[in-house]
């Protein structure tokens, strides 16, 4: 299926009928920039060929028409498409609307047309069953990807088994598998029958024959809940396919819902951070007040030490004098005069007082033995001696209690100036540092809070935004309220619930089934190691085993096939991966089966590594390169080709990298359509980048002078650049 041409009437910001598209058999690329109708086009393609939609929607008509039409006026929307299948076809979708006389409108019913040629003759068909016929909603599931978080197709559990269904003869051995099941357990009935007759293990047999015969019962059991729950499985995912297919609405009620609780939690979360601090409170709390106080600090600490200097010079100066006097209080001696001989007499405080009043008492010097008569000259001498020795005595003490009170003086006697250096000493170093770290985190809170409320701007703003989108749906919607458009999404809900009980539910039986399966294969290992006394009895048993078996090998060879089509698709996957990578790193794709058998696909190195957090473009490359797989196998498998439709899927590359990706999806023989804004800087076509390409481009644009705040001003225009 090639497509060929795709026309667009007054689809949302389509406007008119002027508005169509070419396709080359290879790659066409559609670029816009935000807001200018990229995916507008990829829904209105996506709209025409879902079969199940059987309804027209206001959502869907181009507010610009309905603002210029008149009460009683009709028009319609409708998307067309031209393609090759066998021959030339096209199928066109549509439904008309009216504008009533109280301002509001009805939409029409649905009309789907289709017409093919047999060669000769044009020949109108079922647009539905056409499309079915020609582009199934298999093939659309593995070659239209909206986003690049759509690309992996294997996040459905349901892939592989459709994959294998559609193109491999896996299915084939699944009736194989069946018949010789059959065979084997008609083998083992006669041969259980056969071996209750023979003496030698007929009553093992027979309770091995009960068990077998109970536990198959619980085999069959299992394997009809699991094929019960799988069905259901199956029946939720139509029912949902169908549901979110007619609930749109809902589903972008719910998505404009979510991310508006979103936003607001986020405000909440900024507004609470911004009023984290009273800024009153922290002035003496958190001790801001203090912000001016480190060159405070420093004027204090300068006069402090200028201060301590004088007191030490001072204090330096005082005990200096102190000094001058204390010595002054020592030099001073009792002249003493010299004896007749010239000799130095004995110091004042020899003889002692005692000594010297005895000798008075006495008459008589014993010191020399002469007699000391009272108004002798020796006599004389002795009572001057004594009173000399009393004067000394009391001048000693006299000078002692002046000494005492000169050393005892003090110039500062009441330490201020300690006081003072001790406290700036304690308001230095860690305290000092704190308190200067005020002014920081003052600046830190309020570049913080600055940032917040820019955040919280932002915030609103989008807000805002969406508020906007909600309104313009219920517009869209008419007279639905946001209460039924809930409703419409908890049904989906409900049904995503029984879904996922359904697929729990499913598991224990898997498990369940493999623990009775082992016990199973137990039983026939010991009833196959009896040994009977007859030899028909042993042929039976021959029998039985041979076909036992052939069905193991059967499903074996399911087993083995399903990992050849794996294989065969990896390789097919790791070409394109080398091709689409250019000369950047690529890895390899590995596609691998889970315990619920489905399969993921994962990047390793050569070297045996999973990488397993690959970039952006690494993973976009490799789902791509996995599609474009399906889409090979497709053409094998069918002997028709389909195109492969992507809405903004590298919006995670870099410049050079898309550019090298552009480069070699022009070459590959693959009708693809991109829808990108890729190669627009700052509002301008890249043109050099563009004329390296050789395939089809076009640009799509919003009509200039269009009102920001008014939907119905908005119109996109379609300009075919190659």
């Amino acid at each position: 299926m090639i497509i060929k041409e795709i026309r667009i009437k007054n689809f949302r910001s389509y406007y008119g009928d002027n508005n169509s598209f070419d396709f080359s058999d290879g790659l066409t690329i559609i670029i816009g920039d935000n807001g200018d109708g990229k995916t507008t086009f990829f829904e209105a393609i996506q709209w025409l060929l879902n079969t199940v939609i059987d309804r027209g929607s206001l959502e869907h008509v181009s507010e610009m028409r309905k603002s210029k039409m008149e009460p009683g006026e009709t028009d319609e929307v409708s998307v067309y498409m031209k393609f090759d299948h066998d021959g030339e076809k096209s199928v066109e979708k549509s439904f008309s609307f009216e504008k009533l006389e109280n301002g509001s409108f009805r939409v029409g019913k649905l009309s789907y047309r289709g017409y093919e040629s047999d060669g000769i003759e044009r020949e109108a068909v079922n647009g539905k069953a056409l499309i079915e016929r020609c582009y199934d909603a298999f093939i659309q599931r593995f070659s239209m990807f909206k986003g690049e978080s759509e690309l992996n197709v294997f996040d459905n559990a349901a892939a592989l088994k459709d994959l294998v269904d559609k193109f491999s003869d896996i299915r084939k051995f699944d009736e194989l598998v069946k018949i010789t099941e059959n065979f084997e357990n008609k083998a083992n009935s006669a041969y259980l029958k056969e071996m209750r007759s023979d003496k030698k293990v007929a009553e093992r047999a027979r309770t091995l024959d009960l068990a077998i015969t109970r536990l198959s019962g619980e085999i069959a059991t299992t394997k009809h809940d699991i094929r019960d729950k799988r069905n259901s499985i199956d029946t939720f995912a139509q029912r949902l396919t169908e549901l979110e297919e007619n609930q749109e609405a809902s589903e972008r009620y719910k998505d404009i819902k979510d991310r508006l609780k979103t936003q607001e939690d986020k405000r909440n979360r900024y507004i609470a951070q911004i009023n984290t601090v009273n800024y009153n409170h922290a002035l003496l709390d958190k001790m801001w007040i203090l912000v001016a106080y480190t060159p405070i600090l420093k004027a204090f600490q300068k006069k402090i030490s200028a201060m301590s200097k004088t007191k030490r010079k001072m204090d330096k100066e005082f005990e200096r004098t102190k000094a001058i006097e204390i010595g002054k209080l020592e030099a001073i001696k009792e002249m003493q005069g010299a004896l007749i001989n010239g000799a130095i007499e004995l110091p004042w405080y020899l003889p002692d007082q005692q000594t010297m009043e005895d000798m008075i008492n006495d008459h008589i010097c014993k010191v020399c033995g002469r007699e000391a008569p009272i108004g002798s000259e020796a006599y004389e001498f002795m009572v001057h001696k004594l009173e000399e020795y009393k004067r000394h005595a009391e001048a000693k003490l006299k000078k002692e209690a002046s000494q005492k009170e000169i050393e005892e003086q003090e110039l500062f006697p009441h330490k201020h100036i300690e006081t003072l250096h001790n406290l700036s000493v304690q308001l230095s170093g860690m305290r000092e540092a704190e308190v200067a770290n005020y002014a920081q985190d003052i600046a830190d809170r309020q570049g913080l809070v600055a940032k917040l409320q820019d955040e919280l701007k932002r915030t609103n703003t989008k807000i805002q935004d969406i508020i906007d989108e909600k309104t313009r749906l219920l517009i869209q919607v008419g007279n639905i309220s946001e209460a039924a458009l809930e409703k419409e999404f908890s049904d989906i809900r409900g049904l995503y619930n029984q879904r996922e009980r359904a697929t729990n539910r499913l598991t224990e039986l898997e498990t369940q089934l493999k623990f009775q399966e082992t016990q199973m294969a137990s039983l026939k290992k010991e009833l196959d190691a009896l040994n009977p006394e007859s030899s028909q009895v042993k042929v039976m048993r021959d029998v039985h085993n041979a076909l036992e078996e052939i069905a193991k090998a059967f499903a074996q060879a399911k087993k083995e096939n399903l990992t050849r089509f794996l294989s065969e698709m990896e390789e097919k996957a790791n070409e394109y991966l080398v091709k689409l990578s250019a000369a950047d790193f690529h890895g390899e794709i590995r596609l691998m089966q889970t315990a619920d058998e489905s399969t993921e696909i994962r990047l390793f190195s050569s070297n045996g590594t999973e990488i397993k957090r690959p970039s952006g473009s690494q993973k976009t490359v490799m789902y791509i390169s996995v599609l474009f797989a399906i889409s090979d196998f497709t053409q094998e498998k069918r002997d028709e080709d389909y195109p492969l439709i992507f809405d903004a899927a590298t919006s995670s590359f870099g410049d050079s990298k898309e550019e090298d990706f552009y480069n070699v999806i022009d070459k590959i023989q693959k009708q693809c359509i991109i829808v990108t804004k890729d190669f627009i800087e700052k509002g301008k076509l890249n043109e050099a980048a563009i004329d390296g390409l050789t395939c089809s481009v076009y640009r799509i644009k919003k009509a200039p002078n269009f009102d920001q705040s008014n939907m119905a001003t908005i119109r996109t225009l379609i300009e075919k650049i190659r």
